[in-house]
């Protein structure tokens, strides 16, 4: 999602979709999305060698 560009917003409602939720059972909010990425090194704009490290993953 990330190497597609996609909003966190975009991303929290995928991933709601998915049956994803916070560890409440809620839905995730697109700032803790934001707070995940940059947990796991995500966040920010990706060059070319970064998105296709990530689409790796």
């Amino acid at each position: 999602m990330v190497a597609a560009g996609m909003s966190h917003r975009a991303m929290d409602q995928a991933l709601a979709g998915a049956g994803k939720v916070s560890s409440t059972g809620k839905p995730l909010a697109p700032a803790q999305v934001g707070r995940i990425l940059q947990r796991l090194g995500l966040a920010g704009k990706l060059r070319g060698g970064d998105q296709r490290l990530v689409a790796a993953l």
